[in-house]
């Protein structure tokens, strides 16, 4: 008898699990909140701790209802804990619930707690279950849990009961962190914020939303559905501010999360909650997966003062806005503002700037917007700690009041579609679907325009493209250089091509430079190697604006127009306009060589000497440089240009003296540079030099020079070389002199002495030098102070190289009279009229008397 009793009662339980409607569904990939620490002890308290048998006990630790297609689930969280021997079967439990109205219903694990079969002993197990109620709320819900027992009749024993809280709420209270489970990762909670915004006539609310990812893998909240729900448990979906793809979160950071959605104006803005749920694709339902009550609303506060910045956060980022400078220059009866925006990346990634609105408002209450040619010319990439800029011109009528305008800064917010306000009155329980769409934009900020003259680019900063498809661009040097009787006015310009794959032309340019909006500069000129070439995603390339003014003028302010030009056609490229001051020129460091940087002349000019020439009643200033190739290959060195320049800021122009052969691989080529100067000036002076253009581009030998760009200025090392005390390897660059033998021979009662000098010539052939114009000149002077001059010309009067005997003949009736002495050799090197003596040495005059000739016997 007793056997046939539990096969009837094994039967009856297979036909209840048979009909319970979770038999066959699949388990989810998602894994349910778990509420603990500071946020539990906030909760409402659940109190219900029901003994299974066998040891094993079931606690409620969670509570909650959804309202969805005008029905609501109810779910609650059960941990089960196993303190007896043998492992507890969950098949044997069965939680119920009892409806207000006294129905019974069973509660069903939600589809992710159906693999779980048992607890062993020890251990212990949460599963949550669900409940399809008519109801939108707990309040007056019993559950109730029945245990398998085939003693009892029916086979199920009743072993507790529970009625819920009137009063308890499955939220958070704000500014609690709470230590969830969500999709199987680890995050900790709190509700920030809740903002109430009024715009453009609309009602928005915003609610940030404080995680952090405890796990060891990215997070994001994708997977979850958010909404924003009333007292009465009306519910409005909200949209990520990030977009459809959520907000990813890094392993153990902390990120600030935004939801917006357009809410009705009458809605009372107390005693809303944050509500996330997740879908269980097999049973089709939602489910309430973390609820957080929201602190107090608040309204943004969007002004920003002029100077200020404003602190957003995007994509996770913390990034500063502000304006870097706003001017203003009228055209007719319209104000033209030029707004430059700077975005800096404060935080430790990579940020993205979306495309924002822009717009002025003035205080008048119109409205007059930015439109960009290509609303993706506003974006911008920031690496850590980068800094960039977008410049916007906005034109407005003069006759508004200019000192008190505001640049908006707008926009677009939420993801692919976001829903309108639902079509039901607060308390009706309703919700927003998701199919609602609509668009909401918010003001970021309202920034205070500075009212001040036009914008003036700023020397190393960054500017992005003026037009769709332009170039970034970075002043990098402005100067003004002497140049001849005039002045010559020189822009560096750094283009970047800001696109991620698309290449960029770089036009054939032209330039137009105006001075204090009135002044025309002469002979404009387009420095630029890669014109007509295509710059590469990301790449960057130089370009000069050379042009010419008297050097008599003072400069406000400077205007440079770049542009392309077909025919009569002009394109413009880029405009910008600079302050009138100039940067100083680089000085280098003594001793430190001068450097050609420009692919394919690349080279260093290194000082070898100066020497300073002194005259009557002026000096002359002379350097030789060594300039060494640095390239691969047989090039025509970059010819270069310089003057020197004292310390009382008195430029003297130099002439240049450089070989016109090409120079080999690590080749040498003499570089000289001289210039006559006031008596006593030329030890202070340096000696600026820079590499020669003509016709746009690097002059060539026998061109004429129209300008010079990259000018630094050298240290010098001037001397007055002292003469040698012999004729032994004497320095006359690039020769070596030395005189190896002077013989003098004086014939008694003769009025001549003749010298034979022989001189030995050798040549440095490392180093290519060009005919600067010096002469060597040989000084005889005699016993008797008398001199005689010769000059010595290499190829011609010497050997180069090699050796060669020369010789003279002094004649003086006093000669008859000596019976021997000495002669003097001096080498001088001869350069524009003016000596430095090289070297001097004595030798003596060998006499030979007359042989008397003895008498005839």
């Amino acid at each position: 008898m007793k056997k046939k009793r539990y096969k009837a009662a094994a039967v009856l339980l297979a036909a209840t699990l048979a009909a319970a409607p979770h038999a066959d569904a699949a388990a989810s990939k998602t894994a349910s909140p778990q509420v603990s620490g500071s946020a539990a002890a906030q909760i409402p308290a659940l109190d219900w701790r029901v003994k299974l048998g066998g040891g094993v006990t079931a606690t409620l630790v969670q509570a909650d209802v959804w309202q969805q297609n005008g029905d609501s689930v109810a779910v609650f969280t059960l941990q089960y804990k196993n303190g007896g021997k043998a492992a507890a079967r969950l098949v044997t439990y069965f939680p119920k619930a009892v409806l207000p109205g006294g129905s019974v219903k069973a509660a069903n694990p939600i589809s992710k707690d159906l693999a779980k079969k048992k607890v062993e002993p020890g251990q212990s197990m949460t599963v949550t279950y669900y409940v399809k109620t008519d109801s939108p709320s707990l309040s007056g819900m019993k559950l109730a849990m029945d245990v398998w027992n085939p003693k009892v009749k029916g086979y199920l024993e009743r072993v507790g009961s529970y009625k819920l809280p009137s009063n308890y709420s499955a939220a958070i209270d704000s500014g609690v962190h709470a230590k969830l489970s969500l999709s199987g990762t680890p995050v900790t909670v709190k509700s920030e914020s809740l903002e109430i915004i009024k715009y453009d006539g609309k009602v928005i609310a915003r609610v940030g939303m404080s995680i952090t990812n405890n796990g060891g893998s990215v997070w994001t909240d994708r997977g979850y559905d958010p909404f924003l729900v009333t007292k009465s448990g009306s519910s409005f979906r909200l949209q990520r501010e990030a977009g459809p793809e959520g907000t990813p979160i890094q392993p153990k950071e902390r990120k600030l999360v935004y939801y917006i959605t357009e809410v009705p104006s009458y809605l009372k803005p107390s005693g809303l909650r944050f509500l996330w749920t997740e879908t269980d694709e097999a049973l089709k339902l939602s489910l309430p997966a973390g609820s957080f009550r929201l602190p107090a609303a608040t309204a943004p506060k969007w002004d920003v003062p002029a100077g200020a910045a404003k602190s957003l956060t995007i994509g996770g980022q913390p990034v500063e806005a502000r304006i870097r400078q706003a001017t203003l220059r009228s055209s007719g009866d319209q104000g033209i503002w030029n707004i430059e925006m700077a975005f800096k990346n404060k935080g430790k990634k990579t940020a993205k700037v979306p495309a924002y609105d822009y717009a002025i408002k003035a205080s008048e209450g119109s409205y007059h917007p930015y439109a960009p040619g290509d609303q993706s010319s506003l974006m911008l990439t920031l690496r850590p700690g980068q800094e960039k800029t977008l410049t916007l011109e906005i034109s407005l009528p003069m006759e508004l009041k200019q000192d008190r305008l505001k640049l908006q800064m707008i926009e677009a917010l939420g993801d692919e579609r976001t829903p309108s306000p639902p079509a039901v009155q607060e308390g009706s329980g309703g919700s927003t679907g998701p199919e609602d769409p609509s668009k909401v934009s918010l003001p970021l900020a309202y920034f205070s325009i500075p009212y001040q003259t036009e914008r003036q680019s700023s020397i190393g900063v960054e500017y992005a493209p003026q037009s769709a498809g332009g170039f970034a661009y970075t002043l990098e040097s402005i100067q003004r250089l002497p140049w001849q009787d005039t002045d010559l006015i020189v822009a560096k310009l750094r283009l970047r091509n800001t696109h991620e794959t698309n290449a960029l032309q770089l036009p054939e340019l032209k330039a137009d430079v105006t001075a204090d909006e009135k002044t025309v500069l002469a002979s404009p000129e387009v420095i630029a190697g890669e014109q007509g070439s295509m710059i590469a995603p990301g790449a960057s390339t130089e370009v000069s604006v050379l042009a010419k003014i008297p050097y008599t003028k003072d400069i406000r302010t400077l205007r440079f127009k770049l542009f392309a030009q077909q025919e009569s056609v002009k394109t413009p490229f880029l405009t910008l306009t600079t302050p009138g001051h100039t940067q100083s020129i680089e000085l280098l460091e003594k001793g430190k060589p001068y450097t050609v940087t420009t692919a394919g002349k690349r080279a260093e000019a290194q000082e070898r000497r100066t020497l300073i020439y002194e005259g009557a009643d002026s000096d002359i200033i002379y350097t030789e440089l060594t300039l060494t190739s640095g390239e691969a290959r047989r090039v025509q060195a970059a010819l270069l240009k310089g003057y020197f320049q004292g310390t009382d800021g008195k430029i003297y122009e130099a002439d240049t003296v450089q070989p016109e052969t090409p120079i080999q691989p690590g080749g040498k080529q003499s570089v000289v540079f001289w210039a006559r100067v006031p008596k006593g000036t030329a030890g202070g002076l340096g000696l600026a030099l820079g590499t020669a253009m003509s016709g746009g581009k690097l002059a060539e030998p026998g061109k004429d020079v129209s300008g010079v760009l990259g000018v630094k200025k050298m240290q010098l090392n001037p001397v007055r070389p002292a003469a040698s005390s012999n004729l032994t390897a004497l320095d006359w660059y690039p020769y070596s002199i030395s005189v190896t033998k002077a013989t003098g021979h004086l014939q008694e009662g003769s009025s001549s002495i003749s010298m034979n000098i022989t001189v030995d010539v050798k040549r440095s052939d490392s180093i290519t030098a060009a005919d600067a114009g010096h002469k060597l000149i040989l000084t005889i002077k005699d016993t008797l102070g008398q001199t005689q001059e010769r000059i010595l010309t290499p190829g011609t009067d010497i050997q180069v190289p090699g050796t060669r005997t020369l010789s003279f003949e002094m004649t003086d009736e006093q000669y008859k009279k000596l019976k021997g002495g000495w002669f003097t050799l001096t080498l001088a090197d001869e350069f524009q009229n003016e000596r430095i003596t090289l070297g001097t040495q004595s030798y003596n005059v060998t006499f030979y008397p007359n042989v008397v000739e003895p008498p005839e016997e």
